[in-house]
């Protein structure tokens, strides 16, 4: 890499860089001796040269009337660098608190996700044990669960193996009252509310900062992810209010 180069990823352009190292070589010059080592007009030095005064690498002497410029020397330009880092680190301190408070006052755009086909099921139901430990709540129709049952078993599989237990709502149904008796077993518990479930043909699933939709059978596969973690409190606190009356 050139030393016009280097001088320009520290914030000089590429005129100023030229100027710098062409005073570098005469030692103490004139402008126009400047500009013709740097191989620009005479009418340009006189700007990039006082731009260099002010960034501090260039300074000025008058001789006899005459102006005459010498570059500072290489090494004090670390001194420059470092000056100028702890004014920029001091500038953002200064106003570090009101850039934090318009941060809070920002809207926070969920995110969502869509996933579709028998692929996407898949895809959107492992996100709910990507994270170990923890428990979330659900509603369930039965017809969710049919749907590809060796998968569900599978699922079912990996989500005790990562210590995942989960809360569910239900309709009263022969099939889901089969799963229920496996609830010990499989980190679950199941409660029955008929007037909640009745009309529901989705399954919804509350995370700790998120929800999953999921519609499944045979004819159609859909699932949405919503992460925003002040509509999954919310919908956690519905979910706790409806558990306390659901039948055991």
């Amino acid at each position: 890499m050139s030393i016009t180069s280097s001088l320009q990823r520290i914030g000089l352009t590429k005129q100023e860089a030229s100027v710098y190292v062409a005073t570098l070589k005469l030692g103490l010059a004139k402008a126009s001796e400047i500009a013709r080592k740097a191989g620009i007009n005479r009418e340009a030095s006189y700007y990039v040269l006082k731009l260099l005064q002010e960034k501090g690498f260039i300074s000025e002497v008058i001789k006899s009337g005459v102006k005459y410029y010498g570059a500072i020397k290489p090494k004090r330009i670390l001194g420059i660098l470092e000056e100028e880092k702890q004014r920029k680190t001091e500038a953002i301190r200064e106003v570090l608190p009101e850039l934090e408070a318009l941060q809070k006052m920002a809207i926070s755009r969920p995110k969502i996700e869509v996933y579709e086909g028998v692929e996407g099921f898949k895809t959107i139901t492992s996100k709910l044990v990507e994270k170990k430990n923890q428990t979330f709540y659900a509603y369930v129709p039965e017809t969710t669960l049919q749907f590809l049952p060796t998968f569900h078993l599978q699922f079912r599989r990996r989500r005790q193996e990562k210590n995942i237990e989960v809360k569910v709502i239900t309709k009263t149904t022969k099939f889901m009252k089969e799963i229920q008796k496996k609830d010990k077993q499989e980190l679950r518990e199941t409660r029955f509310n008929d007037s909640i479930m009745k009309n529901i043909t989705s399954s919804y699933f509350i995370l700790p900062d998120a929800i999953i939709i999921i519609k499944a059978n045979e004819k159609e596969q859909l699932g949405i992810y919503i992460q925003e973690e002040n509509t999954a409190k919310l919908q956690r606190t519905i979910f706790e209010t409806l558990w306390k009356t659901a039948k055991k």
